[in-house]
């Protein structure tokens, strides 16, 4: 089929041709106007085949809710990669306590991750749990791990490792809860507008009181709620941060950068 109808192609460019030079040998003028007419179809053709090639190949346009969504998931799995690691270093920790409280912090930043990947539309207001809090963890963990590695008694240092992890896990705890913060406030605005609305037309008595759990709260309390919690969450302590640069310094001829 396909050699068929190429032979006709070859055959009408041929007849063509022919045309064209019986035309400018008889009629001059009129194999000029033929030329002309043959090189503007010509134009046309290829112009609209360079048409269709854009078209058929250009990439859409994403819209901004699919780009939000790419960065989201970008986002996530940059997070769960930084667990994985976390995880790893959780494992090599030969101190049972330090240990147990890392793999408890490991546990709530999985719950985290998977809420996130339920409703990824939170993923931006909790940024610095991406980009702060897990390289923080990871960090802190990686020079606990060295330092415990080279079997020199560290008792001082294990000590603040554990305090400074039991104050991460809470916060990570805190940050976990924040995520259903606007779950919880959406549910006491809707129960008290169903109660207000049942209220107006006559399903309740004129005097029935809408507990105090479910009265609207104000445009200001809604505003309040609604901020973004990731910079409540958590905040190292000046006493923290003396740990984390101690980690820093040289210690039993080891040298640990930040």
């Amino acid at each position: 089929m396909n050699n068929r109808s190429g032979g006709i192609g070859i055959l009408g460019l041929a007849g063509l041709v022919a045309v064209f030079l019986i035309l400018r040998k008889f009629v001059p003028a009129l194999a000029k106007l033929f030329l002309i007419l043959g090189g503007v179809a010509a134009i046309g053709v290829v112009a609209l085949v360079v048409l269709v090639l854009f078209f058929a190949f250009r990439k859409p346009k994403k819209t901004p809710e699919q780009q939000k969504s790419e960065v989201a998931a970008s986002t996530l799995q940059k997070g769960r990669t930084q667990l994985m690691d976390i995880r790893r270093l959780a494992m090599k920790i030969k101190h049972p306590e330090i240990r147990k409280v890392s793999e408890s912090i490991c546990s709530i930043i999985d719950k985290i991750l998977r809420t996130l990947k339920e409703q990824p539309g939170d993923v931006p207001r909790v940024g610095r749990f991406f980009y702060y809090y897990l390289p923080t963890l990871q960090s802190i963990l990686t020079k606990y791990t060295r330092l415990e590695s080279t079997g020199i008694p560290a008792e001082d240092t294990a000590e603040k490792t554990l305090s400074c992890l039991k104050d991460m896990e809470s916060a990570m705890e805190k940050q976990y809860l924040n995520l259903f913060e606007d779950d919880k406030l959406d549910l006491s605005v809707e129960m008290a507008v169903m109660t207000q609305i049942c209220k107006r037309d006559g399903l309740l008595a004129d005097d029935y009181q809408i507990p105090e759990a479910l009265e609207v709260p104000s445009a200001q309390t809604l505003d309040q709620n609604r901020k973004p919690h990731s910079d409540e969450t958590f905040e190292l302590t000046e006493e923290d941060f003396n740990f984390i640069e101690d980690l820093g310094e040289e210690e039993h001829g080891i040298t640990l950068t930040l």
